[in-house]
């Protein structure tokens, strides 16, 4: 994607400014911790719809469209669990206020992209930690959520923490993902996964299309699935090439406007989402890269 093109060279004008380091990124971080651990059994995708200044609005119509491609994005998965004989159930379900509304809550830097990046990598993800805790925060106070047995206390609880506790105990599940919906389906930006590679807060996806192979990558993110196209999470060039040569049809590589009859989940992916025992050894070098840290 043409963005990625902007994000190189903004990236190559703050390594010059500013200096910068690598750190070494291992996806194996991203299994079975967290609030969503292997894709199995019950599952909860919960999706919440934001609207703000830079993005459009959601109408009736786009939101009604969605939740078609959501509930494409979910079959879609269920039926690749079936083939690989996984038990696999995804309830889905989603705030939406009266009439349609939505939460309303401005991202940092208007464009996803640019929130995650300024002013660089760390302070952006920290930024829209805040940003989806506030929305979080709002939904928690329109479905009413109050202390109850079953809901672990929290140490130093975050709004997302507090939010997933309740979903958890009122839908009886352990895995939960939490989708945040900003409707960029007129503009160029990107979707993202946070907190899906540590334990310091509860995993989330920022979700700015409505694609069904979109959505559907996101939800996969979030339960371990690493990134195969170039993204933030995915830089190393030779990787990217080896990945394409070994999953050219993978749902985890860039599948932008493309359709998930298309689309399969590969033997890496399904290693990192808790569908496989072992990998073999040969795509062993897709489990590392490196991430900008500047």
């Amino acid at each position: 994607m043409k963005i990625f093109k902007y994000l190189v060279v903004s990236v190559g004008i703050l390594m010059i400014v500013s200096g910068f380091s690598y750190k070494r990124l291992d996806y194996r971080d991203g299994m079975y911790k967290n609030v969503c651990k292997d894709l199995k059994n019950n599952v909860l995708v919960y999706f919440i719809f934001v609207d703000s200044k830079s993005t459009s609005p959601w109408t009736e119509f786009d939101i009604q469209s969605t939740i078609d491609s959501m509930e494409a994005a979910i079959n879609w998965i269920e039926d690749q669990a079936r083939v690989n004989n996984v038990q696999l159930n995804i309830i889905s379900d989603y705030y939406i206020g009266e009439e349609y509304t939505t939460v309303r809550k401005n991202l940092p830097y208007e464009t996803v992209i640019n929130s995650v990046t300024t002013p660089n990598f760390n302070k952006g993800l920290e930024e829209l930690n805040k940003w989806a805790d506030n929305i979080a925060k709002k939904v928690g106070t329109d479905v009413h959520i109050v202390e109850k047995d079953g809901i672990p206390e929290i140490k130093n609880p975050r709004n997302k923490e507090r939010l997933v506790a309740h979903l958890r105990d009122e839908k009886q599940v352990e895995s939960v993902a939490l989708l945040y919906m900003v409707n960029n389906y007129y503009r160029e930006d990107i979707s993202i996964p946070v907190n899906h590679l540590n334990t310091d807060d509860v995993e989330f996806a920022i979700v700015s299309y409505k694609y069904p192979a979109v959505i559907a990558q996101n939800i996969l993110n979030l339960f371990g699935a690493a990134d195969l196209s170039k993204t933030l999470y995915r830089r190393n060039e030779q990787k990217i090439k080896l990945a394409m040569e070994f999953f050219p049809n993978d749902i985890m590589q860039d599948v932008y406007a493309k359709s998930l009859s298309k689309l399969e989940i590969g033997e890496y992916s399904k290693y990192l989402i808790g569908w496989k025992e072992r990998l073999d050894p040969k795509y062993q070098p897709l489990l590392t890269d490196k991430i900008i840290n500047f």
